[in-house]
């Protein structure tokens, strides 16, 4: 039981490690901010859903500095494809974010 609980923390930190590797990999702030989204709708199975990150952690996760990662969330409001308020975002527009994201 000890064994295959630490085998599962050990899992778990791997996979978080691959995703921030991930993360580092793309180049746009835009795809980046995109591929998250895009990973949160598909972990909730739902367009609309709250973010578990604050917003500075989230510029830190993607490795972005705050302020651009708001002038590009109210970028891509301003360009119809999400809305949000604070944490709960809403994705209006599926396909925009998935081509944004490749």
């Amino acid at each position: 039981m000890m064994i295959s609980n630490m085998l599962k923390i050990i899992s778990d930190k791997a996979l978080a490690l691959h995703r921030k590797v991930e993360y580092l990999a793309i180049k746009s702030m835009r795809g980046k901010i995109s591929t998250y989204l895009l990973e949160q709708y598909k972990r909730t199975g739902k367009a609309t859903f709250i973010i578990p990150l604050r917003r500075n952690e989230l510029a830190d996760f993607l490795n972005v500095s705050r302020p651009s990662l708001s002038r590009e969330m109210s970028r891509l409001m301003e360009e119809g494809i999400i809305d949000y308020h604070r944490a709960s975002i809403k994705i209006k527009d599926l396909d925009s974010l998935k081509r944004m994201a490749e």
